[in-house]
């Protein structure tokens, strides 16, 4: 789209679709889930990752990811390249604290998806360097991801507010949670480090995350007005659906 419109203007363009085959794959090697970037949104449907309830949040982000169309064509790596606070995977991808394997002529390196997204539309990466695989820990059992997206439509929405959240629960008490959503004080998408300190730790209940969205999470979000909706109208659902996703979470553990 910004190379239609004019916006960049770059001298090769490179076309990776014959790497399919040995770029598309999702696999578990040991500890480690890795996806490669050329696997589409639609090829993780037969995947072990939508029969593991712990992953639902895969499943949340499939359901809500444009049109059957779109999924079929978009590719893991090449959501997570244009780094827009649309970017649903990203969002999954910093709660899950994933890896990107990035390749080029001078080799191999690793980073991690916080240090990949500088800014909107920009990554810590070279010019010649390829997004090839995606890769994060495996998680237990008594941890579940979950993600949702809030829009006025049903069908091929951008999204209003988005989050994502992980959640590792022991004896009803938080051991771990991440919770990212597609803005947090203009870092497009980013996680809420401090609502997630002040959770740590706590018994899971209804009155602890409350306490959680009106104390911590008002104070470190920062919500942009525009024509589709005003930043008080974005601040009031990111803090709905900060209760929603964990309860999400939390239903998908049972009783841990």
């Amino acid at each position: 789209m910004q190379i239609r419109e004019g916006k960049i203007k770059p001298k090769w363009l490179v076309d990776l679709s014959g790497f399919h085959n040995e770029l598309s794959y999702v696999k578990r090697e040991g500890n480690e889930i890795k996806i490669g970037a050329l696997t589409t949104v639609g090829e993780l449907e037969e995947t072990f990752l939508f029969k593991e309830r712990k992953y639902g949040g895969f499943v949340d982000v499939f359901k809500k990811f444009a049109n059957a169309h779109v999924r079929n064509l978009a590719t893991i790596g090449g959501n997570v390249a244009v780094a827009v606070s649309a970017s649903d995977f990203i969002l999954l991808f910093k709660v899950l604290d994933a890896k990107v394997r990035l390749e080029s002529v001078r080799g191999t390196r690793w980073i991690n998806i916080h240090d990949l997204i500088v800014e909107k539309r920009t990554l810590a990466k070279q010019p010649d360097e390829v997004i090839i695989e995606i890769s994060f820990s495996d998680i237990p059992s008594n941890a579940a991801t979950a993600f949702m997206k809030f829009d006025y439509r049903e069908v091929t929405v951008t999204g209003i507010v988005t989050v994502a959240s992980y959640l590792k629960l022991k004896n009803g008490i938080i051991e771990d949670i991440r919770v990212a959503f597609d803005r947090v004080s203009r870092r497009i998408p980013d996680r809420v480090l401090k609502t997630e300190e002040f959770l740590k730790g706590k018994e899971f209940n209804e009155e602890v995350i409350k306490a959680a969205y009106n104390n911590v999470l008002v104070k470190e979000m920062k919500r942009k007005t525009d024509f589709r909706a005003s930043g008080e109208y974005r601040l009031h659902l990111s803090k709905v659906l900060l209760k929603r996703v964990l309860f999400l979470c939390k239903n998908r553990l049972g009783e841990v």
